[in-house]
């Protein structure tokens, strides 16, 4: 009882998730890290299998992992380590990349249990967010969106006609993607605009966290976002939207109805222009979007 007792205190005070399932892949150890990465506490899970999608894995490409290619089914047959990376579904349903691991536990030379260990992939912070967060005057209340926290119109506005200027000077080429919600009005109508709120920040925190390779995530309008990515050409954007288009997908509200909520997204995409301004860089980068639209939503098209 004692060596079990610290063994569960040193692995939560581990700042990784750690979770252990049997052979039957029922989960039987759920730490503190698990816990504060996920959202889900260990009894709401201790018992459950893993592929009762609860971390509801899914990789670049959106493959559900959990029912099908899950790494700890696969280590609990060969008794392979494997490491990847995957996006986690967060309790309140937006997604996050996590690094995973996973590794057999042996008992008499038989594989008897399965360990994942899993972290939050942080890639390069969003300079927006750094410049932001250092202000402190009262302009930087005025360059964030209340709801989500992302840059809003102002900040996105001023970032983009800046990102023209180094444009022209230096070259610097640079892509922007426009997202919408589908169907964001029928949602309004069957949830009311409370769940509405909680979608957009849903999305907000899926894209926060999911992409911050990007140099600016901001919310547009209502139901709209933009991106703004560095240095890419359009084989690089095209890739990058429909990862866009696909993390949405696989993000939904959970927990606020009788069902997940689930969200799609209509996404146009474009990459800079000599004679472009900000003003025809997003208007360009609006009717790509609607074009998604007409193709019936979740859907992207980009064009050079």
């Amino acid at each position: 009882m004692m060596k079990d007792l610290k063994f569960k205190l040193i692995l939560d005070q581990l700042y990784e998730g750690v979770y252990i399932v049997d052979r039957d892949r029922r989960i039987i150890y759920w730490n503190e890290g698990a816990r504060r990465i996920s959202g889900f506490k260990s009894e709401e899970v201790m018992g459950r299998f893993c592929h009762d999608n609860i971390l509801n894995h899914v990789d670049e490409y959106g493959k559900n992992l959990c029912l099908n290619g899950c790494p700890l089914h696969q280590t609990l047959s060969d008794g392979n380590i494997r490491e990847m990376l995957v996006y986690l579904q967060h309790k309140r349903g937006h997604r996050l990349p996590v690094k995973i691991r996973s590794f057999p536990m042996y008992e008499d030379g038989e594989i008897i249990a399965t360990v994942e260990i899993f972290t939050e992939n942080t890639e390069k912070d969003n300079h927006i967010k750094k410049e932001i967060s250092l202000g402190k005057n009262s302009l930087v209340g005025t360059l964030r969106d209340e709801l989500t926290h992302l840059p809003n119109r102002m900040m996105i506005d001023y970032y983009l006609n800046s990102k023209m200027n180094n444009y022209r000077e230096l070259g610097m080429g640079f892509g922007v993607v426009m997202v919408d919600i589908d169907n964001f009005e029928e949602f309004n109508n069957t949830y009311g605009r409370k769940l509405c709120d909680k979608v957009i920040e849903v999305l907000s925190e899926t894209y926060s966290k999911a992409f911050r390779m990007a140099d600016l995530v901001g919310r547009w309008r209502e139901d709209e976002f933009i991106f703004v990515f560095e240095g890419v050409r359009h084989d690089s954007l095209k890739m990058l939207a429909e990862r866009i288009r696909m993390i949405s997908e696989n993000s939904s509200l959970r927990g606020e109805t009788f069902k997940d909520i689930e969200v799609t997204v209509s996404v146009g995409a474009t990459v800079v222009h000599r004679d472009d301004t900000a003003e025809k860089l997003t208007q360009r980068s609006y009717e790509l979007m609607k074009k998604s639209k007409s193709k019936g939503g979740n859907a992207i098209t980009v064009k050079s």
